[in-house]
């Protein structure tokens, strides 16, 4: 029995890895972080790479013996991944009765956003008990070492109070307007 996904679509190329939020890549160029209210380790920063968004997830902490540990991970999207999200979740939360999805749909369809196919899951446990909305790219395989040999979409999950009631979504949608512009 195989126990590995196969993608629906063709797998792009990776981008190069950010291992710590300090060293980008030469021309990385940050364009926003905000903390994530659900956790005292974490920040989410925004990253352009040429066309591209990575979206790191870092931060740093103590063990009980005293070693320091750090984490940064990275999903990569199309730039325009940040208008295409705000507009997709506003779609996806509507009722059916105002042409939503269907009652109980937990994924969007997916949508060809600057040649990478991503959708927009609802996520029941996206921390601390709360629930929240992921951002699914079918067009690049996870960073993490272990799907090294095998393909796992890149996902992030976003809970809804970090959306909104911590301003991530105004921060998203804020980008998106400045990327319409032509200002990223």
């Amino acid at each position: 029995m195989n126990w590995f996904q196969k993608p629906e679509y063709p797998v792009k190329a990776q981008l190069p890895r950010i291992e710590h939020h300090e060293q980008l890549p030469e021309d990385a160029v940050e364009l926003a972080r905000i903390a994530d209210p659900n956790s005292e380790r974490y920040t989410i920063f925004f990253v352009r790479q040429g066309k591209y968004l990575s979206v790191l997830e870092a931060g740093s902490w103590l063990l009980k013996d005293g070693t320091p540990r750090y984490r940064c991970s990275q999903v990569d999207f199309p730039l325009g991944v940040l208008p295409w999200f705000a507009d997709a979740l506003t779609e996806f939360r509507k009722p059916p009765a105002q042409g939503g999805l269907h009652a109980g749909a937990m994924t969007s369809a997916d949508e060809d956003v600057e040649g990478e196919m991503l959708c927009i899951q609802r996520s029941m446990n996206a921390g601390r008990g709360v629930g929240g909305y992921a951002i699914v790219n079918r067009s690049r395989s996870d960073h993490g070492k272990l799907w090294k040999n095998d393909y796992h979409p890149q996902e992030i999950t976003f809970a809804d109070n970090f959306l909104y009631d911590a301003g991530l979504l105004d921060l998203i949608k804020d980008l998106g307007e400045k990327y319409r512009r032509g200002e990223l």
